[in-house]
């Protein structure tokens, strides 16, 4: 008698688990048209991503609306992203770097002029010290590049602009930018 009440309780149990599951209202399928056009429409200036992973303890929140254009891997340690402004910034992009001591020394930068000497400015940043290089490009614009380094990677900020203030001026703009969106712990 046992064995015929198993598959009496069995039964049970799959009819009030599905037996009524009949759905009365009838269910509508998006025509494709309107599908493919919801699919098409431009996206409106939104930020693709809020924050940049530089390193463990380095981040790029964004502060400002940008669009990332580039996103690598660096020596499989660091990571190098390429974000636009807008046009309406004193920097129309930014180049992000990281890598760790081991590679310092391999680093590609974007510009690298070995024949002049840069304008150099120091900051203070947190505990350390960081600096801010100004080159003169051909077509009269300057080569930012802010470098510092927190817990044995070393962070590169790169930009350019046709900005004519003084290098000490840029330098100091170019901090600030830098220092308004990194965050480090």
């Amino acid at each position: 008698m046992k064995w015929a009440i198993k598959p009496f309780f069995f039964l049970i149990l799959i009819h009030l688990m599905f037996g009524d599951c009949k759905s009365t209202s009838p269910v509508v399928i998006p025509k494709e048209d309107k599908l493919n056009q919801t699919l098409k429409e431009p996206k409106q200036n939104l930020p693709l991503t809020k924050e940049l992973r530089l390193t463990y303890h380095a981040v790029w929140v964004n502060k400002e609306n940008f669009e990332l254009k580039e996103s690598t891997s660096l020596f499989g340690t660091g990571n190098q992203y390429k974000i636009l402004f807008s046009e309406t910034n004193e920097f129309t992009w930014l180049r992000l770097s990281s890598t760790d001591r081991e590679n310092q020394s391999q680093f590609r930068y974007f510009f690298k002029d070995e024949t002049q000497n840069p304008e150099v400015s120091y900051f203070v940043w947190g505990p350390k010290k960081c600096s801010v290089q100004v080159y003169h490009m051909p077509e009269g614009e300057f080569y930012l590049r802010w470098e510092g380094i927190h817990n044995g990677f070393l962070l590169v900020f790169e930009s350019s602009t046709k900005k004519t203030d003084s290098p000490k001026e840029l330098a100091k703009s170019f901090h600030n930018l830098i220092l308004g969106s990194l965050e480090v712990y």
